[in-house]
């Protein structure tokens, strides 16, 4: 199991990396959808499933008269292996949810989602102030079973949060 540095040095590189596709991408317009396509089954892959039209469109259309935002769905196929971002201390403050929002609807799909999300455990963690189950952190903080495990997991591997038991359970804590 990598050290916590070692998980946030390789999450680093991969953003890094993401970053810099999605900025060759948009300073070559002659690209066609062909030439990506090609360019993403090579060991680009794991960046290239990442990468949404919205991503590549929002850098250069985004708030511009006369162009409407694209309208991405949700991705088929099989999902990256991208390691999301640990929640760092240094880190901005999320943005607000929608108030569109349902009570309990959480999106994780951003990394200022997820973050917020993060922190929501950790509050909700911070105001039960014992080791309490998924469920209770759920009723607080809202989402779903596989977000607050996710979220969980991406405290653990931070550091922030420590576990004990197993199955039904497990009971999380502040480390």
């Amino acid at each position: 199991m990598p050290s916590k540095y070692e998980a946030a040095f390789q999450s680093a590189i991969i953003d890094r990396e993401r970053q810099i596709c999605i900025d060759l991408l948009r300073q070559t317009p002659d690209l066609t959808l062909g030439d990506i396509h090609k360019l993403s089954r090579g060991s680009l892959a794991r960046i290239f499933d990442a990468i949404s039209v919205d991503e590549l469109i929002a850098g250069s259309a985004s708030g511009a008269p006369g162009v409407p935002k694209a309208k991405v769905g949700r991705p088929r196929g099989r999902r990256p292996a991208i390691q999301q971002p640990l929640v760092s201390d240094s880190a901005p403050a999320p943005e607000p949810v929608a108030a569109a929002a349902a009570p309990g609807v959480v999106n994780t799909r951003t990394p200022a989602g997820r973050l917020g999300y993060d922190n929501a455990i950790l509050t909700a963690l911070t105001d039960i102030g014992a080791p309490v189950g998924v469920a209770k952190l759920m009723a607080r903080a809202g989402g779903s079973n596989l977000q607050a495990r996710a979220a969980l997991n991406r405290l653990i591997n931070a550091g922030r949060v420590a576990w004990s038991g197993k199955a039904r359970g497990t009971r999380y804590s502040l480390a």
